[in-house]
């Protein structure tokens, strides 16, 4: 339940709190007095796009708060779903700056706008033109008769059922697709496979090749110089080696006759091994620079291959064997294609049956309540001076149907078999036209006070804000449009804008809205009436600017009347007077 509404600088409103209570809330006033400020002030709360120019001239920001108590299941768990924290009550804050930039705040924590308009909406209901549009689409209607019939949760849980169906259609579908375009690559990446085999490619076989490549390249130059070392260390008769052993015996005789140069001749020793083993390497490496020119050409050959290999499938021969294990992996899944397709075709088929057994019961249960409804909407729309009015609901198919010369059956949809609209032939002797083509705002509201009547109890939102709800109609009619305000009132929160004292009459709260010039601003004022003041605004309403006796005397009669039901043949306002009727004109 909406317990406080503040706004602030939003327009010609400069600062408005408002205390609701539970129950039928009215608010009436002039026509331009700003009324229309408060709906929009809610269409902000609900995610509305916001201008600057809804910003108060001289003022940095708009700010737009509301506190709401009672919070339903649904809102509580879409909250900690969010992990925003509650006890019992929630604060809905927006700020919209001059630039146009916007804020938002749930408890003192910021939100995105989206999250706000969510939650806002499932707080409050806001009805008024557009929400006449909602009614008018035709894929609405479905929607309503399953309010109605108490059928969310088993359409919930349908369209579930169906959105699984569908994502396994559309895994049906690319297994399809995969199939065709492997079977049309088939040969293909056999070939790359046996190209790529036949090469026996080994990982670093390209730098050892090229590192081979080189060596016979320059073996004349590499046999010489690997010789010349060779007989230098050791191959001439004054090759190093050989003096080594000259310089070893001195060394020996020094070591003879002072220990200091035992060391020295151990150092020489341990150098001997190794210049002899450096000797020996040049030897062996004699034996594998010599030319080859039949190796070097078989070289160059395979690099070559390599090359070609690379520029089709990578610029490594590493990349080569990724793609051949990669044309391997897709015939492997070419044929494995067979099991997959069998295991989504089985999940298919079940899926279908389920989902087929879920439409063609909401589509039952559907027909069956379908009447009940269009009687029910035809006693309540009877009631608001449109006592011949029939209302009718007629199903078309909703499936596509299969193609001519098959024998498939119709497929079910997201909302099942079913595609509905509601009729309204409002006058005798008219056939029952679409809700679209209905002309007369008046009796488009009448009608959806009439569905939203039907629908209250279990409607789930606990406030409901009416705006316009009196377009078009006055007298009697306005009467039993306060004495359902007043009924909807007892399930839930009722907050109504309108020009009729008969609806107004019917409020547990009555608050006035005025506009006012103060220090050369314009500002509007919104005041909670007392019973002095709320028969004051009753008669202002009934005979506009002047107050009389008589007019006084009728609203008396009014709010005792609606403090009794509303009924009684002493009550000479249920047909507003001329005057009245002069005032009710539209927001």
């Amino acid at each position: 339940m909406l317990t406080e509404l503040r706004i602030k600088n939003l327009a010609i409103l400069d600062q408005v709190e408002l205390l609701l209570e539970p129950g039928l809330n009215v608010f009436s006033g002039e026509t331009g007095a700003g009324k229309s400020m408060i709906i929009q002030a809610v269409h902000l709360l609900q995610g509305a796009r916001a201008s600057e120019d809804l910003v108060r001239t001289g003022a940095a920001a708009a700010e737009v708060e509301a506190r709401f108590e009672h919070l339903a299941s649904e809102v509580a768990a879409l909250l900690a779903g969010h992990d925003i924290p509650h006890e019992g009550e929630l604060v809905v804050r927006r700020v919209v700056s001059r630039e146009g930039r916007s804020r938002s705040y749930i408890n003192d924590q910021a939100v995105t706008l989206k999250l706000l308009g969510t939650i806002v909406q499932e707080l409050l209901h806001l009805s008024g033109q557009h929400e006449y549009q909602t009614f008018l689409a035709p894929e609405n209607h479905l929607r309503i008769l399953d309010g109605f019939a108490g059928l969310t949760d088993a359409v919930q849980e349908y369209r579930a059922d169906y959105q699984r169906w569908r994502q396994v259609q559309r895994q049906w579908q690319d297994l399809q697709q995969r199939r065709a375009d492997l079977e049309n690559t088939r040969d293909f990446l056999k070939f790359q496979i046996q190209e790529i085999d036949k090469a026996r490619l080994r990982p670093d076989e390209e730098e050892e090749l090229q590192r081979e490549q080189e060596r016979l390249r320059h073996a004349g130059k590499l046999w010489e110089a690997t010789r010349q070392g060779y007989d230098l260390l050791y191959g001439d008769k004054q090759a190093v080696l050989t003096r080594l052993v000259e310089v070893k015996k001195s060394l020996e005789l020094l070591a003879r006759f002072d220990a200091d140069w035992v060391g020295r001749g151990e150092a020489l020793q341990n150098l001997t091994l190794e210049l002899e083993d450096l000797a020996f390497s040049l030897r062996d490496y004699l034996t594998h620079v010599e030319p080859n020119p039949a190796r070097l050409e078989e070289i160059e050959q395979r690099l070559h291959q390599l090359q070609r290999l690379k520029k089709k499938y990578g610029p490594t021969v590493q990349d080569i064997l990724v793609a051949a294990a990669r044309a391997q992996q897709e015939l492997a899944d070419l044929d494995s294609l067979d099991d997959q397709e069998a295991d989504l075709r089985q999940r298919l088929v079940h899926l279908e049956q389920q989902v087929r057994g879920q439409a063609e019961a909401l589509s039952r249960r559907r027909q069956a309540v379908a009447p009940q409804l269009a009687a029910a909407v035809e006693a309540e729309i009877h009631s608001l001076a449109m006592p011949q009015a029939r209302f009718l609901i007629e199903f078309m198919e909703s499936a596509p149907q299969p193609a001519e010369g098959t024998d498939r059956e119709k497929m079910p949809g997201p909302q099942g078999f079913d595609r509905m609209e509601f009729f309204l032939a409002p006058n005798p002797g008219e056939d029952p036209k679409p809700l679209s083509r209905i002309a007369s705002g008046g009796e488009l509201s009448r009608l959806v006070l009439s569905l939203k009547t039907i629908l209250a109890a279990g409607a789930g939102i606990n406030t409901n804000i009416f705006d316009e709800v009196d377009a078009g109609i006055g007298g009697r009619t306005a009467t039993v449009v306060g004495q359902k305000l007043q009924g909807l009132a007892r399930h839930a929160q009722i907050i109504c804008i309108t020009h009729l004292p008969q609806i107004a009459c019917f409020a547990q709260a009555h608050f006035r809205v005025e506009k006012q010039v103060v220090a050369a601003r314009t500002v509007t004022r919104v005041q909670k009436l007392s019973e002095a003041d709320r028969l004051q605004e009753l008669a202002r309403m009934l005979g506009g600017a002047h107050i009389s006796e008589t007019t006084l005397a009728h609203a008396r009669e009014l709010l005792e009347a609606a403090r009794q039901g509303g009924q009684g043949p002493s009550l000479p306002t249920c047909a507003a007077p001329e005057s009245a009727r002069d005032l009710q004109i539209s927001k």
